[in-house]
This record gives structure tokens, sequence and C-alpha cells, in this order.
């Protein structure tokens, strides 16, 4: 909030320099975001008397000016302005002067004169008609007679002042006024506050002939006060009302427009004046609007307001916003005699969201969001009213007609004073704490170590110790704090066991340059079509969300296939030739819908590969890895997922329970998705991986005798998958039979039709001694027993 300097003088005795004062707002809770001295925009400009007027030698359109500027001797300025003239009061940039528009003047010579500066037009000194009067005439800024000549300019146009802008934190909206600030900085440098004392002169009359109100929402507006004042003198403000307006961001407009505002940026109450002529059938209506009714504001714009909005209306439609702006046809205008003024507490999440679904923001409904005192409310009326008796801008009817249901009673709060100290770690004196909240306005009193608090009603933010604690301190002073040391026991945090898991795989995988991904939990509703499910099929029971932010954010995913396809996609399309991308997430499996009940959060894994080199077993070696590190005993079958390649795809187990799907991504789901190549996809259940890891780990010396080799050929069908084949080697070799490894597979013309050629390498050891063939002979017929079971015989 800005404020200036001279305006808070006007109720704090500010003896201190500024970057003082705004150091001990900073301590005391106030940040201060910036310090903007006007006075620094212009140097070494005085008004000056034009004593001496006369053509210049050689150019016809300059003209010599004797300027009389306050000093024993006349300075000489060349100019080419045509409405200057002899006994002219006007702005002069003598030598080495800096202008507001950033000119810097130095003197030199014109046409072979020497000239001393240059004389200013209200456009140099960046004024407006507002400002001063004359300054948006071209030509040279003609001053008022009565000023003498080196006068500096700053003096003349009221700019020997600062602006300090506070920020207000969004639990103190009494301090978006500058009363508020005044207030805090009365307290900071312990000095007496002056709040403006009320009095004013009514003219007779009775409110209730001119106007009746009725307030038919309370819990939207739960006070209106109204005032009336006859025979309006409409003018211009007077100059110190402009500069403080002005200095606060505000354009003054006439004295009863710039009275509302000064009182809203004072009090930081909002006020509205209506032209009273305007109130249909002079009937103030506190009400809800209708749905479809519409409304034309003071900006021009045009409304339509619905149910669960606001309105100040008329006897016949609305008039106002409530707590945001006027409606267009109750402003003040030139010809305005008579007039309501409007002071009122409204809701604030109700002007929240009005304002918000309107795209409306006011200085009136900043303060309403932020919450204003109900009990200001009166106090403000009370001080536009005296300010518009002071500036004689009109008759004040008597009475007034304010509409509540209750008005709530100041909090008392009772404390211990040693229980502030235990909460602050800080010995405050019991004294120094009634001094400071007394200060604060918080009528304290203390007996038998107790405190009794009154506390203000503008001050809502206090509600308990730890917030009479939090006055006490930050106005005692921070520095009091001495540090001491940490006391009791420190417990050494540490990642959950799943997390320590999550990222076992997680650096596994990135050492097989797969990259991570993270992708929302919410996806689209048709999302999973894309997979081909079967509409009985578990995973298109998800969790719908009733308030999502579109239908791509509407369902809880129950598979990570679905995001990882998205993923590649977006990478595929932008052109990149290959990746690897993994990610670890949840899935969100109901118990049963409609929901009763928490769904179930799975942790689960999706792997994605796509480009040169990548195929489905360089997708299964990803898994055969996890697995190994997680030393899973684990199984091959065929799986018939839908959006997998029918010949190209498998499940795996762990015991009976499935706990892995892979295999390259169907043609037809590819170009559904947008991957104009094959692509690989794998989702595996974490939480069954996490369950079966094998924590125990066995230590087992190097092998002291040499391993024996033998290579097997053998002829089986085609279909026979070659996990069943390896399932029966490794059951015929019993404990001798060390490792199995397929290293061929071969289908053509020396092959039969249906058939296949698979050959497998088989390690024998022992850890008595040295193999011979006779050793390792009755482990090979049992081998060939089994295989002779599955389908398996010898390639001759």
């Amino acid at each position: 909030m800005k404020i200036s300097l001279n305006w808070l003088k006007r109720y704090v005795d500010i003896d201190v320099p500024v970057d003082v004062l705004c150091d001990k707002m900073v301590m005391s809770g106030f940040e201060v975001e910036s310090i903007e001295d006007l006075s620094e925009t212009m140097r070494n400009v005085v008004a000056a008397r034009i004593v001496k007027l006369e053509k210049h030698p050689d150019a016809d359109k300059l003209q010599i000016c004797r300027m009389d500027i306050g000093g024993e001797e006349l300075v000489q300025i060349v100019t080419g302005a045509d409405n200057v003239f002899e006994g002219a009061i006007v702005p002069a940039a003598l030598h080495d002067s800096d202008l507001p528009n950033g000119m810097h003047i130095k003197k030199g010579k014109l046409r072979g004169v020497p000239s001393d500066g240059m004389l200013c037009s209200g456009e140099e000194l960046c004024l407006k008609e507002s400002d001063y009067p004359g300054a948006e005439v071209y030509g040279i800024l003609i001053l008022k007679d009565d000023i003498a000549p080196g006068t500096d300019m700053r003096d003349v146009l009221r700019l020997n002042d600062v602006v300090i802008d506070f920020k207000i934190t969004a639990n103190r909206p009494d301090c978006n006024s500058v009363l508020g600030v005044a207030r805090e900085i009365a307290v900071a440098l312990e000095k007496p506050f002056y709040q403006p004392e009320i009095s004013y002169t009514v003219k007779g009359g009775d409110i209730r002939d001119h106007i009746d109100i009725e307030v038919t929402d309370y819990d939207l507006c739960p006070r209106y006060l109204g005032r009336v004042v006859k025979n309006l003198r409409i003018a211009p403000s007077p100059d110190w009302m402009k500069d403080c307006l002005k200095t606060a961001g505000v354009r003054p407009i006439n004295n009863i427009v710039d009275i509302t505002n000064y009182v809203m940026l004072e009090t930081g109450q909002p006020m509205h004046a209506f032209d009273l002529r305007d109130i249909k059938g002079s009937r103030i209506l506190v009400r809800r609007a209708t749905d479809g009714e519409q409304m034309t504001t003071l900006d021009g714009k045009d409304h339509t307001l619905t149910s669960e909005m606001l309105v100040i209306a008329d006897a016949q439609a609305p008039s106002c916003l409530a707590g945001i702006m006027g409606g267009l046809n109750s402003e003040i205008k030139d010809d305005t005699t008579d007039l309501f003024l409007e002071c009122a507490k409204f809701r604030r999440d109700s002007v929240r969201r009005t304002a918000r679904a309107l795209g409306m923001r006011t200085e009136s409904s900043a303060r309403f969001e932020k919450g204003v005192d109900i009990h200001t409310v009166a106090y403000a009326m009370d001080r536009a009213l005296q300010l518009i008796d002071e500036l004689d801008a009109g008759d004040i009817i008597d009475g007034s007609i304010d509409r509540y249901e209750e008005l709530p009673d100041a909090r008392v709060l009772t404390v211990r004073a040693d229980s502030i100290s235990e909460l602050l770690g800080v010995d405050v004196p019991h004294e120094a704490m009634v001094k400071i909240l007394n200060n604060l306005c918080v009528e304290t009193t203390l007996d038998n170590g107790v405190l009794t608090c009154k506390v203000p009603s503008f001050r809502d933010d206090i509600e308990g110790r730890a917030d009479l604690a939090e006055e006490v301190m930050r106005i005692y002073g921070y520095d009091h704090i001495v540090g001491t040391p940490m006391r009791g026991s420190v417990t050494r945090g540490k990642k959950l066991p799943e997390r320590v898991k999550s990222d076992k795989i997680k650096t596994l995988l990135c050492a097989n340059g797969v990259q991570e991904i993270t992708t929302y939990s919410f996806i689209a509703s048709k999302a999973i079509d894309i997979l081909g499910l079967a509409e009985n099929d578990p995973r298109r029971q998800a969790v719908v969300i009733k308030n999502p932010l579109g239908d791509e954010y509407s369902t809880m995913r129950t598979q990570l296939i679905t995001s990882m396809l998205s993923v590649m996609a977006t990478n595929y399309n932008r052109k990149a030739s290959a990746v690897r991308l993994f990610e670890v997430s949840k899935l969100f499996v109901p118990k049963a819908l409609p929901l009763t009940e928490q769904p179930l959060e799975l942790p689960a894994l999706s792997i994605g590969l796509y480009g040169e080199g990548e195929s489905f077993f360089t997708l299964k070696g990803l898994l055969e890895q996890l697995f190994a590190a997680f030393e899973l005993t684990v199984s091959y079958t065929r799986s018939d997922e839908p959006y997998l390649h029918p010949g190209r795809q498998a499940k795996v187990l762990c015991g009976e329970t499935v706990i892995a799907t892979f295999g390259e991504l169907h043609p037809d789901c590819a170009d559904t998705i947008g991957i104009g190549t094959k692509a690989y996809v794998a989702q595996v259940e974490l939480k069954t991986l996490f369950e079966n890891e094998t924590s125990l780990v066995l230590y087992k010396p190097l092998p002291r005798f040499p391993a024996v080799e033998r290579d097997l050929a053998l002829l089986c069908d085609a279909s026979l998958p070659a996990a069943d084949i390896e399932t029966a080697i490794r059951a015929g070799g019993g404990k001798l039979l060390e490792d199995v490894r397929l290293f061929d597979v071969y289908q053509g013309a020396q092959i039969e039709a249906g058939k296949k050629s698979v050959a497998y390498s088989l390690w024998f050891r022992s850890n008595e001694g040295t193999l011979s063939d006779a050793d390792i002979e009755p482990a090979l017929r049992k081998i060939f027993k089994k295989l002779e079971e599955i389908g398996c015989s010898l390639r001759s």
C-alpha cells in the first residue's frame, strides 16, 4: 500500500529519517517494498519572473528573457515560446538542473546569444491539468502571480514528500488504511497516535423523509448504514486532499467523489455515493440478484448477474454491485444536488466470488475481500460527513439509517504473562507486555500475573495466546532473542521401505539408459479405449473425479500403459528417433463402485522403448535384470493383452501370480496413438515384486573345480515355449547342473514343417572334485527323459 509521508504525519509526529522509519517498520513486521522521494524527480528548477522580453537579433522565432530568480542579478534565458510576456511567473530550469522527464539542462548559446537555462512547459515537468492549472496548455507553464521569484518548483508543486510502499500481509486487513499504518508507526516510534476527532453540523430534516433502506440478506451484508446530504456544492478538492490521493495512485475528480476515496484510503472502509434523484422509489434494497438480471457498471460494461451475487437496488433495478462498483446511472454528476451516502460491511467470500465471476477487481473489492471491521462502518461514515462539512460541500440531513442484526462484542482474552514468555523463550517484563499491548489498542490490565486483554474489533487476527505473544515480540524486538543450544534427542530420518525399493528400481533402470518420466494420475475418460480392453475388464472400473479440471483429467488411472504411450507418441511426433522411458507411480483401484471407501493405491512400474536396436528381447532383458536384482524366481508364459502384438507378448509369473506383462505394441494401437515404428511396453506390479523379494543374501566361495560343458541340439514343436524346455532340463539335471543357456533357435528347409531346432549350453560342476563323463551321464539321461515327456528329442 502506497502512503505519503506527509499524510502519515497528520496522525503521528515522525521525527526520524525515512530510512530509520522503514527499518523500524520492517523489524515490527511490515515489509517496505519501495521508497520514492518525489523531490528527487526535479532539481534546480525555480519560479522566475520575466522582467524584460526582447526579440533575438538573429532568429525571428526566438525571444530573449531577462529573468528575476530572487537573486541580486538577473539571468538570461532564450526561449522559442510565444505565450510568455513581461511580468509572467514561469518555471525556469537553471544551469545544471534535472527535469522529471529525464532531461539535464546546461547553459549554452542559441544563435550566438548566451542562455543560462530553459523555460519549462507543463509537459516537460510531467504535469497534468489536475496537477496544476494550465499544465496541458501548449507553451510555457504560466504560474500564479503570488509565487515569489526564486521559489523552488518542488515547493510550488508540493513535491517535497516521500511515498512509502508497505507490503500488508493477509492477516492484517486493518493496515490496508493510512490510519492502520500510522497506528503501527506510532507504536514503533513510541509516539502518540492522533486519530481524527469527529465533529460536524447537521442542517435539520429527517433522513426518513428522503430514503428507506431494507436488507433482505444479512448473511451477505451484516451491516448497512446510510446518510443523506442535500444542496451539494460540487467543486475541486483542496490541494492537500488531491496530494494525498495522487500519492496513493487515485485520480482526483471532485470534492464529493474525492471524499469517499479519501475516507476509504484513510480508514480502509470503502464507501459509495449515489445521486439521490436516481434512486427510484426513494428506496434502497440490499438483496441477491435474480438469475439473468442485467446491470451496467460505472466503467460502462454490461454484466449478467446470478442469484449468488449481492446488489444494492432501488425500487426498480440494481444500482450497485455490492462491495465492487456502482451502477452507471447512480454516479455523482456535475449537476447532482442531493446524494445518498452508503457505508457497509459485505461478506468477504461473497465479494470475492462475484468479482471473480465478473472479471472485476477494484480498490473497494480488494478491501472487502480481505475483510473490513463492522464497527469501522460508523466511524468512516462520520469521517466522510465531517469532511463534507469541513469543505462546505453540502448540507447534512439529520439522522441515519443503520441496518444490522447484531454487532459483535469485543473479545476478551485472559492469559498468564509467564506463559507468553515461555512460548517466546524470552523473558519479557510483564509491565512491558502491558505497555506494548495498550499501545497497540489492545486494552490490557495485569492482575496477579494474569493479563486481561480486550481486543479491538479491527484486530480479528488476535485469537489467543500465540497471537498476543507475536504482538508482544515484534514490538519488544527480535534482537532480544538469544540463541540457545537445541535440547532433546534427535531422530534421524530415513526412507520408507517402499521408497528404498523404488529407488533401487530407478537406479537400475537409469544405469541401463532408461529415463524417468512423471505423468498425472488423472487420465481422460476415453483414454483406456486405446488399449482395446473388453467391456468387463476390471481395468475399466475406474474412479471418476466429481469436479475435474477437464475431461482429459477426469478419471483416476488403473494402469500406466496409456500414460506411457502418450509420452512415447509425443516424443515420436517431435522427431525423437529413439527413447527408453520408465515411470514408477500408483494405480488407483476401487474396491467397489460407486465408492464407499478409499480406492487401493497400488505401486506399479511402466517401461516404454522404441528405436534402432530395441526389440522384444531388449525389454525382456531389462525385466530379467530387475527380477534378478530382487532375487525373484520367475517364469514366462504367453499373454493375451489386446494392445500387444499377438505373437510377441508374454506375462511373467512369480509362482502362480502374474507380476508383469510386456511385449511389442499392436500395430493398430500404434497407429491410433501415433507411433510410426515398432514400440515395446511393459507394466510391472511392484506390490508383488516387493512382497516376494528375497532379503536373505548367501555368500559362497569361488569354485575350486572346473565346470564341464555340454551342448544339446533339440527338435521340438514350434509352439513349445523355450521356458518349458529350460524347466525340463533343470528338473533332470539335479544338483550337478549349474547353468542352462539357450544359444540358437532355427527353423528352415532342413527342419520339418511345424518344428524348430533349439540349442542349449549346459554347465555341470561339483564342489567335491572334477567331473568326468561317467559322473554326468546319469544326469544327462534324466534330462533326456524329461525332454521326451514334453515332446523334445535330440536332433540327429
